[in-house]
């Protein structure tokens, strides 16, 4: 087998967080006239923060929003600028920068913690209890968020960032093609790896080239380690020597040893009878191909757990912050309608009411033909379908209670020796041994 890189799989994880994280400055208070300065950690600044902050100004004349990112974008062509100069050594040069400066003390007042290790900075009491803050303004109106995403970013009975948008983690089945195969799966339903296996097989044996299931063995594993981050590294104790581990590894070198996964990643899903999304947006949610629909992902036990979710802004207050009261005013502000409304704003509103308006316009557009989208109108969904499909994904909302977490350390170091196992040079049990000692030293550190 080819030696599976890491860029690709990697590569979504920086594009959830092309929004986010950077090198903290020290927080401070301006004398003159009074104001007050939040500094922000950000990886790079976005047009939705930038625009957030002069906004927030003109409203607060007494607080000074600053955002120092850490690394800004470098040209790629002649005028142009990309993420893609986002390198898997600048996220773990940051995340060590910005760990180090919170520790000493010299952190920023906010930080947007997408690629940061949020658990070691619980653990370690870096970050504000922001319910400590809920509980004492009665400006702020809890029940306008979706309340079982903020009850699941909680860490224990804490929460320490609070999310601003998320995307929901899923299965996009091509229902049309299973129908033809003959094979039927309950888009409510929860399964296992293990029947996935089986309908993979299926698939297989019919012998057609098209029913592809766009899933590549990296990318699988790196699913699974996000899904699964509370058992593997739960409370700092790693869990890697384990047989939920190995089992999965097994599993995963079975299926791609029989043709079930790919080498690399499939970029032409238009075929694939299943293949894993993660959905940024209500338009996005409404609008893929007649004929898709949304499964549930197979997990380990084949429980039902919920739809997984991951924040796609979620921000944390500095315990050691000196303008603790102005960091909160600036995170209310960013869940306001005003805000929550923005264009600009990658993910769902965590704003329920502003989720459910995008929704509906979504629908207007479409059954007016005014949707600005680049699938072909031939390929997008009529009226009566995007209406169920408004049902489905708040359905699908209502149900999530569980928020996808990782360190991108320990997802670096999984990966590297996984590359041994699937090319037979260790064994399951090797490489689980050598995951396990080296996250253990890594978050000793």
């Amino acid at each position: 087998m080819k030696k599976i890189g890491l860029i690709v799989m990697l590569s979504s994880a920086l594009l959830l967080s092309a929004c986010s994280n950077n090198e903290g400055g020290d927080s401070k208070v301006e004398k003159e006239g009074g104001q007050k300065t939040v500094v922000i950690s950000v990886m790079r600044k976005d047009r939705f923060l930038e625009t957030a902050a002069r906004q927030f100004e003109e409203q607060h004349k007494d607080i000074h929003i600053e955002m120092k990112e850490y690394k800004a974008p470098e040209p790629v062509a002649e005028g142009g600028m990309g993420v893609e100069s986002i390198s898997l050594g600048d996220v773990e040069k940051y995340v060590q920068s910005v760990t180090t400066q919170v520790i000493s003390g010299k952190g920023a007042d906010l930080i947007l913690m997408s690629e940061l290790p949020q658990d070691k900075f619980v653990a370690k009491k870096l970050l504000v209890d922001l319910n400590d803050l809920l509980s004492k303004d009665s400006s702020f109106d809890r029940k306008a968020l979706f309340s079982n995403i903020l009850q699941a970013s909680q860490d224990g009975d804490g929460l320490y960032a609070m999310p601003l948008s998320f995307s929901l983690s899923l299965f996009q089945g091509n229902t049309e093609l299973l129908k033809k195969s003959n094979i039927s799966v309950d888009v409510n339903k929860s399964w296992s790896w293990s029947e996935f296996k089986d309908l993979a097989q299926k698939l297989k044996e019919q012998g057609d080239a098209e029913k592809l299931i766009s899933l590549d063995p990296l990318s699988l594993l790196f699913d699974f380690i996000e899904d699964n981050y509370a058992q593997l590294v739960g409370q700092g104790q790693p869990n890697f020597d384990s047989d939920l581990f190995r089992n999965m590894m097994t599993d995963i070198k079975s299926m791609y040893d029989e043709g079930l996964l790919s080498d690399g990643m499939s970029f032409d899903n238009s075929n694939a009878a299943f293949q894993m999304v993660n959905v940024f947006s209500p338009e996005q949610a409404l609008t893929k191909p007649q004929g898709m629909d949304y499964y549930q992902k197979p997990n380990v036990s084949g429980q039902k757990f919920g739809t997984p979710f991951q924040p796609t802004y979620s921000l944390g207050i500095n315990s050691k912050s000196d303008v603790q009261q102005e960091a909160w005013a600036f995170i209310k502000f960013l869940l306001s309608d005003e805000m929550q409304a923005s264009p600009n704003l990658t993910g769902i509103p965590m704003n329920k009411g502003i989720t459910d308006k995008k929704f509906k316009e979504t629908l207007q557009k479409i059954e007016n033909g005014t949707l600005e989208t680049m699938i072909p109108l031939d390929m997008l969904p009529d009226g009566e379908t995007v209406k169920k499909r408004i049902e489905a994904v708040e359905k699908l909302i209502s149900e999530t209670n569980f928020r996808r977490s990782s360190d991108m350390k320990v997802i670096t170091i999984v990966m590297e020796e996984f590359n041994s196992f699937m090319s037979e040079q260790k064994s399951a049990e090797e490489v689980s041994k050598l995951i396990q000692n080296q996250v253990k030293t890594y978050l000793n550190e």
